[in-house]
């Protein structure tokens, strides 16, 4: 053979490899949060074991970060060397335009990170999602070229340690998972009703009774803890713990924001401290969680955030000042005497007073006030932040006032609530918040100028502990939800794609099984409740994660882990005559996690198309305020009526009412097919075709899915329906509708009335 034929096998062989090369490289791209700018490149970088961290004096500390995850989860050891001339990885130091800004560039024979410190950082984290989640060295890494920097500097996530207590490696894992997603500020909830959990000198009490609430409890001594799973827990960090804590963040870009409650919220600093309690002049016993209004009192919260202070260099402290039971100052000897020499009108200028006393105080420390939208009752202090949490009102009007404002509004940013269907999740608060519902939040309102957007400084998801006594049952509430809330705060608004995401989101549980981390795990989302007209039904199930099992029954009857479990995909076939109820068991081989859900497919007879009529586009609708329940819309007069062109919304009724929307008109179809109807809403309407179900009301539009599959044949078919609008659902498909084989109809084709 000649030389020539010899070199044919060979570039062929080298041309495959580089086809698997490229292609893996595309394959690692899957950095939360999204890069501004990735370039992908077509050769790769080897990082091997010895090879050399190139660092300067203002990149040490992450050249040891990096040093060390190399070390514990892949069993590379690397060499750091001050400015060397030859570096397999080189940290550089340089100005940036944007605080945590960086570049990371990777060739065949280096990668460098630049940026200033904190982009060095986060540029590091990228570099860390792009290796193999369960590799060994040699690590073959894709070239390509990042260009990055953050949209908001605030990027928070909370902890609440009060309700139940977190000891210190549970905090710092916290923490750790954090900043590998770049997020940057942790709301550290120290103080509540439930347990005071930081020591403070001068007032020992506050630890040595504060903290043990819990027990005090089971002994009859404190009210019983009926809001908490298992009673509670006790305990508290000491100021050298806390210290260890803040400077575990601060390698790692966090800072800590330490939260201490006032003026309600503060019921275990009564117990430990009576005299701080606000006095009841009617003499009657009850729960006390107010503070009063007393120089007593000032002086004391003074001395308390004085010592707070001297631990946090974070220029922000947050006091709180929310669901404060304000009606307990008008039995107040002292609350009463105050408004009278203040010539305060209500006992919400009593609120705003007591929070500017505060302010004024920790002004006079150079420390800023946070508090929750709460304090703009009776007058917002001068320096305010304000975490908006009663949905988005609190930050809007904070932000046309000009004051900074973190957006942090229920339902979205409530980490606390269930992911999935509530009859199948852990125990949580309000209804079900699906990572999608976080992803799609816009911290930004559209109500807001272009000049006061620039108040909105970031966003923060929360978590609240009443019902998570475990640091499992928290991993498995926060994660991946937290995940969400780091690209809303990171990456650029014009690139969100919630497909990319989702695709992004299923590869970091490879991670999450290296850092032992118990996220929630993805659902099976091709098992919608499905009503149709087909007698005979086929369903594809399948699953993002390799090495999951499925176990299923189809009596409505949830499998248990001593069923037969199978693998995805899994096909199948349904004979229809009534209903057939599913419920699924699948489970991740890999830590034996498991998620629960449900689906029932119904059979259903829809009447023939009615021949066709002379309409017009749109449906009709009318407009309800005040009614409770929607059974009663077609027995009253609406407020308004008129025809609901799509996407026009329905205008809502004046804030703090309700708005019920009744829709009524007809679905035209021009060719018989298969047809699918759904609609956008995140919690559905109700719809009906020829007075027959297809949707039932307020179910999540992601966690309990519905669909309607209808062969349906030319002509018109009636539809009418019901729904409560909102300030979200207004910019919302409420229906949505397509043939099986994927064709979109617009509204304006087959909506009319």
């Amino acid at each position: 053979m000649s030389s020539k034929n010899i070199a044919r096998p060979i570039l062929f062989f080298v041309a495959i490899c580089c086809f698997f090369y490229f292609n893996k490289a595309q394959a690692q791209y899957h950095i939360i949060p999204r890069p501004a700018e990735i370039a992908a490149k077509k050769g790769h970088f080897i990082l091997n074991n010895n090879a050399v961290i190139g660092i300067d004096e203002e990149s040490r500390s992450t050249g040891i970060y990096l040093q060390n995850y190399l070390a514990q989860n892949y069993g590379l050891h690397v060499r750091l060397r001050t400015k060397p001339t030859i570096a397999a990885i080189r940290l550089i130091n340089e100005a940036v335009d944007t605080k945590g800004a960086y570049h990371l560039r990777m060739t065949r024979n280096t990668t460098n990170i630049s940026g200033d410190a904190e982009g060095i950082f986060y540029g590091v984290q990228s570099l860390l999602q792009m290796l193999p989640a369960n590799g060994k060295a040699p690590i073959l890494l894709a070239e390509c070229d990042i260009t990055d920097a953050p949209r908001f500097q605030w990027r928070g996530l909370s902890l609440d340690v009060s309700r139940h207590f977190f000891n210190v490696d549970e905090v710092k894992k916290y923490i750790d998972v954090m900043a590998h997603y770049k997020l940057n500020v942790l709301h550290w909830h120290l103080t509540d009703d439930e347990g005071w959990r930081i020591q403070i000198d001068k007032y020992p009490k506050l630890t040595e009774i504060g903290s043990r609430v819990s027990d005090f409890a089971k002994t009859g001594q404190y009210r019983p803890l009926s809001n908490l799973v298992g009673g509670g827990s006790d305990g508290f960090y000491t100021k050298d713990q806390v210290r260890d804590i803040i400077k575990y963040a601060a390698d790692r870009f966090v800072t800590i924001l330490p939260e201490i409650e006032m003026p309600g919220h503060s019921e275990a600093a009564v117990f430990a401290y009576p005299e701080l309690g606000c006095q009841d002049s009617t003499g009657a016993k009850h729960r006390v969680e107010m503070l009063d209004p007393s120089e007593n009192t000032f002086h004391f919260y003074e001395d308390v955030l004085t010592e707070v202070m001297d631990l946090f260099p974070n220029p922000y402290i947050h006091i709180g000042g929310d669901e404060v039971e304000m009606d307990q100052w008008l039995k107040s000897p002292v609350a009463v005497a105050l408004m009278k020499k203040e010539g305060l009108k209500n006992v919400r200028e009593v609120q705003s007073y007591f929070i500017k006393r505060i302010e004024k105080f920790l002004l006079s420390k150079n420390k800023k006030l946070v508090g929750w939208d709460e304090i703009l009752e009776g007058g917002l202090a001068e320096s305010a932040t304000v975490m908006s949490w009663r949905g988005e009102a609190g930050g809007i009007a904070a932000a046309k006032m000009r004051h900074p404002v973190v957006m942090t509004p229920l339902p979205y940013m409530y980490f606390d609530a269930p992911q999935g269907n509530e009859l199948l999740e852990p125990i949580g608060w309000n209804p079900t918040v699906p990572w999608q519902m976080v992803y799609n939040y816009e911290p930004v309102s559209n109500k807001l100028s272009a000049d006061e957007t620039k108040y909105i400084i970031g966003v923060q998801g929360n978590i609240w502990t009443e019902k998570i006594p475990t640091s499992e049952h928290l991993e498995y509430m926060v994660f991946p939800r937290a995940l969400a809330t780091a690209e809303l705060g990171w990456s650029p608004r014009e690139s969100k794609d919630i497909t990319r995401f989702a695709d992004n989101m299923n590869h970091q549980y490879g991670f999450f099984k290296l850092w032992n981390l118990n996220a929630c795990l993805p659902y099976i989302d091709s098992i919608p409740s499905m009503v149709t007209n087909h007698h005979d039904y086929q369903l594809s199930l399948k699953y993002p994660l390799k090495h999951a099992q499925l176990r299923y029954a189809l009596d409505g009857k949830m499998p248990d882990s001593t069923a037969k479990p199978g693998t995805f995909p899994v096909l199948m076939r349904l004979p229809l005559k009534d209903s057939i109820k599913l419920a699924t068991l699948t489970s991740w081989t890999l830590n034996n996690q498991r998620v629960k859900q449900i689906a029932t497919i119904k059979h259903v007879d829809i009447n023939p198309a009615i021949e066709p009529r002379e309409t017009a586009p749109g449906l009709t609708h009318s407009v309800y305020k005040t009614i409770k329940n929607y059974t009663k819309l077609d027995s009253i007069a609406p407020v308004a009526s008129g025809i609901f062109s799509f996407p026009q919304p329905v205008a809502l009724a004046p804030e703090g009412t309700n708005t019920w929307v009744k829709i009524n008109g007809f679905i035209k179809i021009d060719a018989e097919d298969d047809y699918v109807i759904t609609s956008g809403f995140e919690y559905s309407p109700l719809l009906l075709i020829d007075n027959t179900k297809v949707m039932s009301m307020s179910k999540n539009r992601y966690s309990e899915p519905q669909q309607a599959l209808l062969h349906l044949k030319k002509g018109y078919y009636a539809i009418k329906g019901y729904y409560l609008a909102d300030e979200y659902n207004v910019a919302q498909d409420l229906i949505r509708m397509k043939t099986t084989k994927g064709k979109v109809l617009e509204p304006g084709e087959y909506l009319f009335h």
